[in-house]
């Protein structure tokens, strides 16, 4: 049985590799290994104003964008393709780490910075929906779905 989800507005049909139930939805961040078109995790806010949850029994999961570097893809109004799987990480960037900084700036509602190759990227992690860690064609990809709790402490 192939798993899949729609978030809010964006066109893409992201492909999981492993099931995801609505009650899994509970407000805070996942992290969900992605089967197509994007081949890393998937980090969704707990904010997202819609997710659709699909199980199709005998469906045939599309190709994969699959870029040579490691990548991460925000949301765009024709998503994702060959020519643009979003910006490039500096070699060596642990995509593991990477997501759970953007997952915790999710939950707290914070901004984190990005290094790009040749510039940076701010995002506002209240104002996300969803980003895609990518960790490059060569490397594996083991992102189990899991909630992000915030462990910092609050005052």
């Amino acid at each position: 049985m192939a798993n899949y989800i729609q978030i809010g507005d964006d066109p893409t049909t992201w492909w999981l590799n492993q099931p995801l139930s609505p009650d899994q939805l509970t407000g805070q961040p996942l992290a969900l290994a992605l089967a197509a078109p994007l081949r890393g995790t998937l980090v969704l806010s707990g904010r997202s104003a819609s997710v659709a949850v699909f199980e199709v029994p005998d469906a045939t999961v599309p190709g994969i964008v699959n870029p040579s570097v490691a990548a991460i893809y925000l949301p765009t109004a024709a998503g994702p393709s060959a020519q643009h799987y979003g910006y490039a990480l500096p070699a060596g960037v642990n995509v593991a780490i990477l997501a759970m900084e953007i997952a915790t700036a999710m939950s707290n509602g914070t901004r984190v910075t990005i290094p790009l190759n040749g510039g940076a990227l701010v995002l506002d992690g209240a104002m996300l929906s969803f980003v895609v860690v990518q960790p490059g064609e060569l490397a594996p990809v083991q992102a189990p779905i899991s909630p992000v709790h915030d462990s910092s402490p609050h005052g």
